[in-house]
């Protein structure tokens, strides 16, 4: 772990120097390492410390499935009407990426700051610890939650069990906040991503002799080309424009199987992925393909020769984001954000989740999501500026007498 300078306690009132306590915060989140491979403790252990510490009631929510840890933090009273910051701590590997500045040290210039997680998104929960200050007890009129998660980055497994804790213990906040890069836009939709991956077992055979095999590579072929098509059919339907692509999307992102050339191959795999803009477009799509997959098998069957094995598991399952009318979460998000509109992103988030489970969800940020993921992360400190102007609106908006 690198070291890092100790958190400076700040006078709060001005603007500079919550600032300077969300860099602060940033140089010690970049420091933990938290990749989403690896356990998650020590950075919940101090994000939990230094909540803890500025008042809030914490609970660490250990997995019962791996060794890692979502964190619920609480300033104020009540279980309703509150508003949810939340974010996740994994991030991405650096393996493979030419960093040439220490991706797990801030380093700063004068417009950026650089490190892994800067934007995605270790950049928002800085922010929100920081202005934890601003959450004064004996000042709350509706309480203020801050959520961390682990593993958005591979699935969002954490944001599915937080929404089994908030189901649990019936906390129904009036809307949870995802600060995913958004470069504090308000965003209201966005498309989901769900993962399959589809087996396939033959019979292996000598080449010289392919009458006597099954070719499960030919069949995953034949398979590929089913979902092409059904791709191709999706723009057929109508076009959302706020989407970059304004259609749903297949696409299948690797190929395995077969041992050598001269063997007919008896086994193949391929990982595909759904891009959804509407849950049913989700739904009519997976139909479509298991009807396929269906109608061959039968075909199989009814040759009386050999049936293959054909198996499809869900990977990983991130709904969209559906904007909807009159949603308290988008309204708060704007009023926050100082913006008079929301628009549409094409990536996924965990915000999606929450709002399949019941809850007003926006998504909300600070960061380009292009400067995510890649080597030399970083994030302006004037986004970092916007992000705490946006807290110190909504710690306005929690200290107002209710309406």
């Amino acid at each position: 772990m690198s070291a890092t300078p100790p958190i400076r306690n700040h006078e709060l009132h001005g603007k500079e120097p919550l600032l300077d306590v969300a860099i602060d915060i940033l140089a010690k989140l970049v420091s933990f390492p938290s990749v989403s491979s690896e356990p998650n403790g020590e950075v919940i252990e101090f994000i939990s410390a230094f909540l803890s510490e500025s008042g809030a009631r914490v609970e660490r929510l250990r997995s019962p499935h791996q060794p890692k840890e979502n964190l619920w933090a609480t300033f104020g009273d009540g279980d309703s009407d509150g508003l949810v910051l939340s974010g996740h701590v994994d991030v991405v590997p650096v393996t493979g990426q030419n960093w040439t500045r220490p991706p797990f040290s801030l380093t700063r210039d004068t417009k950026r700051v650089y490190g892994r997680g800067t934007t995605d998104m270790k950049g928002f929960l800085a922010c929100a610890m920081a202005a934890s200050a601003l959450f004064q007890q004996e000042k709350l009129r509706r309480p203020v939650h801050i959520a961390v998660t682990f593993d958005e980055e591979v699935g969002c497994h954490g944001a599915r069990e937080l929404v089994d804790f908030l189901q649990r213990t019936n906390i129904r906040p009036a809307a949870i906040i995802v600060g995913e890069p958004t470069s504090m836009a308000v965003v209201d939709r966005h498309k989901g991503s769900v993962g399959f991956t589809t087996e396939i077992l033959g019979t292996p055979a000598h080449s010289s002799q392919v009458h006597l095999g099954q070719s499960a590579i030919k069949i995953a072929s034949e398979l590929v080309s089913e979902l092409a098509l059904i791709g191709e059919r999706l723009t057929q339907d109508a076009a959302d424009a706020a989407f970059s692509y304004p259609y749903p999307s297949i696409n299948v992102g690797a190929i395995r199987g077969g041992q050598v050339r001269n063997i007919v191959a008896a086994s193949c795999a391929f990982d595909w992925e759904i891009r959804p803009i509407l849950p049913q477009q989700l739904a009519d799509i997976r139909r479509a393909f298991d009807r396929h997959v269906a109608e061959k098998m039968k075909r199989y069957a009814d040759a009386g020769g050999l049936v293959p094995s054909i198996t499809t598991n869900v990977a990983y399952d991130t709904p969209p984001l559906v904007g909807l009318p009159a949603s308290n979460a988008v309204s708060l998000a704007m009023n926050f954000a100082d913006r008079n509109g929301s628009s549409a992103v094409s990536y996924g988030t965990e915000a999606g989740i929450y709002q399949e489970a019941g809850f007003n969800t926006v998504v909300c940020g600070p960061g380009d999501i292009q400067q995510a993921h890649a080597a030399d992360e970083w994030i302006a400190v004037d986004q970092l500026e916007q992000c705490l102007s946006f807290m110190r609106r909504l710690a306005q908006y929690v200290t107002e007498p209710s309406q």
